[in-house]
């Protein structure tokens, strides 16, 4: 008796089922949710959900009645049948269309797709939090002792216009019990686009270093910001504008520093595998009165996700800065190597 029934469901299931045909022969059955952007949604038993191109659609059938709109905001709700011509055709109406005219399609208990696109505009505009924690830690022990410890927070709250960053970071390493890095930071941006590509921005980063005896340097700038890529695997922005540079010394012999300057940076991120991917900020800050004085600064990762919705991530990479006028008896270059462990809250 269970094998009739388990029988009589399957077949009940495969006669009232909505039934796509693949152009290279393969049948779907399933049911119809919805068609935007040129993709047919359809929700099988055995794969979920997939999406299929319209163009490699041969032909569409459904048990029950869809809705469809055409390129020129025709509705129709009627049930869906192979045309000739791989056509679509309408029962009890002799109108067909070409795979190419349809807009949208749509099952009774789905949104209305041009619904569903407000709706996106909408939580697009939406103001919205997101927080990540970073911790480093190094150490080694025998002949040399050291040890190493690095904490950052960052914050950002924005839509798809506008937003501020902020972010705050400390460093403090030691060898052989001999503090060698000891620094602060913290870093305010805002940004707001007024065009597709094109944004104006404000920002600023303040540093303190204990072991540069540098009590502040402060650098702000204002400017534009252009978006040249942006997709799912790459992004690359490039920002110029004009900065005000201040550095302020522990040690009288180093005078304050205090002047314009120019801002240029580039941002970039790159989605090399699914488990591996490239982030990148550069930052050249000259002075007005001379080129030569300049503070150059990076940050280069690589990151690896931990998780499926990456919100467990290693952080491996460079950050340093090159100050081209440093304090008297201190180096140029500032370079840091890094593992960083990342959660994400989101």
């Amino acid at each position: 008796m269970k094998f009739i029934l388990s029988f009589l469901l399957l077949f009940q299931c495969s006669l009232f089922a909505d039934k796509v045909v693949v152009k290279d022969g393969s049948v779907l059955m399933g049911r119809v949710v919805n068609s935007v952007d040129g993709n047919l949604t359809i929700e099988t038993d055995f794969a979920g959900k997939l999406r299929i191109p319209l163009s490699q659609i041969s032909s569409i059938s459904s048990d029950a009645a869809i809705s469809l709109r055409l390129d020129d905001n025709r509705t129709f709700n009627q049930i869906a049948t192979p045309a000739a011509g791989g056509r679509v055709g309408l029962e009890g109406n002799d109108l067909s269309f070409d795979f190419a005219q349809i807009r949208h399609i749509w099952s009774p208990d789905s949104d209305d797709p041009l619904v569903l696109i407000e709706k996106q505009k909408q939580k697009a505009l939406l103001m919205q939090w997101s927080h990540a924690l970073g911790f480093d830690f190094t150490g080694s022990s025998g002949n040399t002792r050291d040890f190493g410890l690095g904490l950052r927070a960052d914050s950002s709250y924005g839509n798809k216009s506008r937003e501020y960053d902020l972010y705050l970071a400390y460093n403090n390493s030691s060898k052989n019990d001999v503090t060698v890095v000891d620094e602060t930071k913290l870093g305010v941006e805002y940004d707001s686009k007024f065009y597709e590509r094109l944004a104006w921005y404000a920002k600023t980063d303040l540093e303190n270093d204990r072991l540069e005896e540098i009590d502040l340097r402060a650098t702000a700038a204002v400017g534009l910001k252009y978006f040249w890529i942006k997709n799912n695997s790459y992004d690359l922005s490039a920002r110029s504008g004009v900065a005000f540079r201040l550095e302020e010394y522990q040690s009288s012999s180093n005078p304050t520093l205090s002047e314009p300057a120019l801002d240029f940076g580039l941002e970039y991120s790159r989605k090399i595998r699914s488990f591996l991917s490239l982030e990148g900020d550069l930052t050249y800050v000259p002075s007005v009165n001379d080129f030569a004085d300049f503070l150059l600064s990076n940050d280069i990762a690589l990151v690896v996700p931990l998780d499926k919705k990456e919100n467990w991530n290693i952080r491996s990479g460079i950050n340093g800065t090159y100050n081209s006028t440093p304090a008297t008896d201190k180096d140029e270059l500032d370079l840091k190597y890094y593992l960083r462990l990342v959660y994400r809250l989101n």
